[in-house]
């Protein structure tokens, strides 16, 4: 055998090869696209899960997925007053409709999928989705900048930051624990309230309050520095850390979003120094006019101690700090890709769902009960 019969016996050994992955890979495309279709319409009680209108896919009947999840519809919000009003005094909800200005991405962990970067999706409906927890991390990020936006009155935005979305994380946990006498690691209390301070917050960490950090040595000493930097509330009490400070679950509960709409989206990275496409990137996302609903509940479940008057004032000031936050969040962009332009979004109906006798905000409408 010379070395072209050797070439032609591997061609057309490659070419069983390659021709058993290609049938390989649509049969696994025909039964992934079937099991969801299937699944989905099962669940929907819908005979179609997707329709291909100009490149976009509809997706079929969500509205069970959003009554499981007590979202409420623009016509039923008298549903969602009256059971604001069930709840304790100066809870509220915020309710709005909301058009993305461009595609929503945020990446899902199925690894066996047609595109490379699915779209995150509710389990079982399929239905492409923003969780809760995301809308959170969004919010509290945008949060972050009303923060350090206004220097005068950073303490209180603190306070209210600690209010909304809790304290939970390792570095309070440390900081309480130390102030607390359950713990006698004072280094890793000072390094951990650096991070509090920095990753979390926002603030500014700079030289002299590193080298003050440095230099505690005691329970009042650290006890300070977090009053100088973080609360007034602590300037009364040099005992312990006030609520806001302690973990604790945040007042601010955050519903998922569902939408009703797919497309795909390409970036091609480009060689810098030959300016040519190299490698398509295939994005499964949703597109831009997609509308969705954003609802959050706010209850001060932690107030029980505390006066009506000083309530009233925190879910007073709550409501409009997480108004000014929504209001940066929605030019920031929710998912992934914000950096790129994705995911802004236009506020469309604005409604506020308020418990005794807090104002609606300007620009605001209340719920009719």
């Amino acid at each position: 055998m010379n070395k072209f019969d050797v070439y032609a016996e591997y061609e057309r050994n490659n070419g069983k090869i390659f021709g058993k992955i290609e049938n390989s890979f649509k049969s696994f495309v025909k039964l992934k696209f079937g099991f969801v279709k299937n699944k989905t319409s099962e669940l929907h009680q819908h005979k179609e899960f997707v329709k291909n209108r100009n490149k976009k896919y509809f997706i079929g009947n969500i509205q069970k997925i959003k009554q499981i999840s007590g979202i409420y519809e623009k016509e039923k919000l008298q549903y969602l007053q009256k059971y604001i009003e069930k709840l304790p005094k100066y809870s509220f909800a915020i309710w709005f409709k909301f058009e993305l200005k461009t595609p929503y991405f945020s990446k899902d962990d199925d690894e066996f999928y047609i595109v490379q970067n699915p779209i995150l999706k509710e389990t079982n409906f399929k239905v492409p989705m923003v969780r809760g927890s995301g809308w959170k991390g969004a919010l509290a990020h945008a949060f972050r900048e009303l923060i350090n936006e206004e220097e005068d009155d950073k303490r209180r935005k603190i306070e209210s930051f600690l209010r909304v979305f809790g304290a939970g994380s390792e570095s309070i946990k440390a900081i309480e624990s130390y102030i607390l006498d359950k713990s006698k690691d004072l280094n890793k209390a000072k390094e951990k309230l650096l991070e509090f301070i920095l990753l979390e917050l926002g603030l500014e960490v700079d030289r002299d309050l590193i080298n003050k950090v440095k230099e505690i040595n005691d329970k009042n000493k650290l006890l300070d520095v977090i009053k100088n930097k973080l609360s007034n509330k602590l300037e009364n009490n040099q005992k312990d850390l006030p609520l806001e400070f302690q973990t604790h679950k945040g007042r601010a509960i955050f519903y998922p979003t569902y939408f009703d709409k797919l497309s795909l989206e390409i970036i091609n990275s480009h060689d810098r120094r030959k300016r040519a496409g190299t490698n398509l990137i295939h994005y499964e996302v949703v597109p831009s006019e997609t509308e969705g609903i954003f609802q959050l509940i706010y209850i001060p479940f932690d107030s029980v101690l505390k006066s009506d008057e000083e309530i009233r004032e925190e879910a007073k000031e709550d409501l409009a700090n997480i108004i000014k936050a929504l209001s940066i969040l929605s030019n920031k962009g929710i998912g992934a890709k914000t950096k790129l332009g994705w995911g802004r979004f236009e506020i469309l109906d604005k409604k506020a769902c308020l418990n005794s006798d807090l104002e609606v905000p300007e620009g605001w409408e209340k719920c009719q009960g």
